[in-house]
């Protein structure tokens, strides 16, 4: 059973649920969307399926979502990059496999273009056409994959576009929407778990 407490950021403290990992095994760092907290990753069967593995993890509530239990919102994307520093250093500093849904999705493309990622899994990650961070891809170099709805309200060729970019798999489930995690949970953690291990064998020595 993962542990619930808080770590703080800049004067804003903030719950959080996590495992440590054990040894020298690489967590997973999960970043909600806007309108959730990091208790949805218990609720669609995430973190109950990551500790039968033992698989070390954090689901963070985020400075800046709407249902936050952080004891400030911000919105502030340098104080959100900050967030998600002090929520890795909290499981020891090992380089994460970072899980980001929607704004959390942009807020991990912001994160891993200048710190050490193992890999990216972005749920309908939420990235306009106009913004920074396409200007940023091409720092971006650990394996990424991309999971929608067919019936996301983000355009698909913004999704097409950003797997492009990345060198990225791009993956559509029929009958799932913008929360995608929670209109397929049973098929998002079988994706997840996959894109684990595979991020695992990459960072084995040959």
């Amino acid at each position: 059973m993962g542990k619930q407490g808080y770590y703080g950021v800049n004067g804003i403290e903030c719950p959080i649920i996590f495992n440590p990992p054990a040894g020298n095994q690489s967590p997973i760092v999960f970043l909600h969307g806007y309108n959730f907290t990091g208790e949805i990753w218990r609720k669609v069967g995430v973190l109950d399926e990551l500790e039968k593995r033992i698989i070390g993890y954090a689901a963070p509530d985020m400075p800046y979502g709407k249902r936050t239990g952080c004891t400030k919102r911000s919105r502030s994307l340098p104080l959100n990059l900050r967030a998600v520093e002090e929520v890795v250093s909290l499981l020891g500093g090992s380089p994460p496999l970072i899980v980001g849904a929607s704004l959390g999705g942009r807020i991990a493309l912001y994160y891993a273009a200048g710190h050490e990622v193992k890999g990216l899994l972005l749920a309908s990650p939420a990235v306009r056409e106009d913004e920074e961070i396409w200007r940023l891809l091409k720092r971006i170099r650990m394996p990424v994959r991309i999971i929608r709805g067919l019936r996301d309200f983000v355009p698909l060729r913004i999704h097409e576009s950003l797997a492009r970019k990345l060198g990225a798999r791009l993956v559509v489930y029929e009958g799932a929407g913008h929360v995608v995690y929670r209109d397929k949970p049973d098929r998002f953690i079988e994706d997840l778990l996959e894109f684990y291990a595979l991020v695992a064998r990459r960072a084995q020595p040959s």
